[in-house]
């Protein structure tokens, strides 16, 4: 997604590059359900809505602001709110409540990207102002319990103007559990017990903003 000019792109089995949505709302995360659909994150436009294969649109949660999403194996759906540090559930039934609040229930300046476990009883969610990424134990009705600051990052060395912060974004689990984590350093890999044990280097000067295994036997980190 291009969030500053509204519009989702999709690259096809061939390598050909195509518009898929134009005027998006400013979409940040995205995320493909089990139905197939393409959820997504309308920062701009204040909610959550999702696309069919030809692009037909279905709005799920209204008077928010998302930022990132995941979707379960069961069609339900979890996002953050970064300006009001909610992070929400959206049943399958699509009853959606606040699960956790950053500002109440923990010291979380700034919720972003998240993601489940390979086997969908934990989620983790990054927090950008500090230099912790969240864990939860998801529990059958979808609400979370046990969140600690359980993730715990490497810094920048040293930092040229403004608070020193990770800048945790986007995140994304590997199949053994492990924890990738885009911040300001570059990639960061948290084995299952919060450590990090290595960083891959930035491509470029400018932060990292997401990532996603994908390619054959989604073994290419993108």
């Amino acid at each position: 997604c291009d969030a500053g000019a509204s519009k989702i792109y999709k690259v096809g089995a061939d390598g050909k590059v195509t518009l898929f949505k134009d005027d998006t709302g400013g979409a940040t995360g995205l995320m493909f359900g089990p139905d197939g659909r393409l959820y997504a994150a309308e920062n701009a436009r204040k909610r959550v809505v999702s696309y069919s294969p030809d692009g037909k649109l279905t709005v799920l949660a209204t008077g928010v602001t998302p930022n990132d999403l995941a979707v379960t194996s069961k069609g339900e759906i979890y996002f953050t709110d970064s300006p009001a540090r909610n992070l929400w559930h959206i049943d399958a039934h699509g009853a959606s409540s606040v699960v956790f609040n950053g500002g109440k229930d923990g010291n979380v300046g700034l919720p972003n990207g998240v993601r489940l476990t390979p086997d969908e009883a934990l989620l983790a969610m990054a927090d950008t102002l500090t230099r912790s990424a969240w864990s939860f134990h998801i529990q059958p009705d979808g609400s979370l319990v046990a969140g600690q600051a359980f993730y715990h990052l490497e810094l920048p060395d040293d930092v040229a103007d403004g608070p020193l912060r990770s800048g945790a974004d986007g995140i994304a689990f590997d199949d053994q559990g492990d924890l990738f984590v885009a911040t300001k350093i570059g990639i960061q890999i948290c084995d299952q017990a919060g450590r990090v044990v290595g960083i891959i280097r930035k491509p470029s000067s400018s932060d990292v903003s997401n990532l996603v295994f994908g390619g054959a036997d989604l073994k290419t980190l993108y």
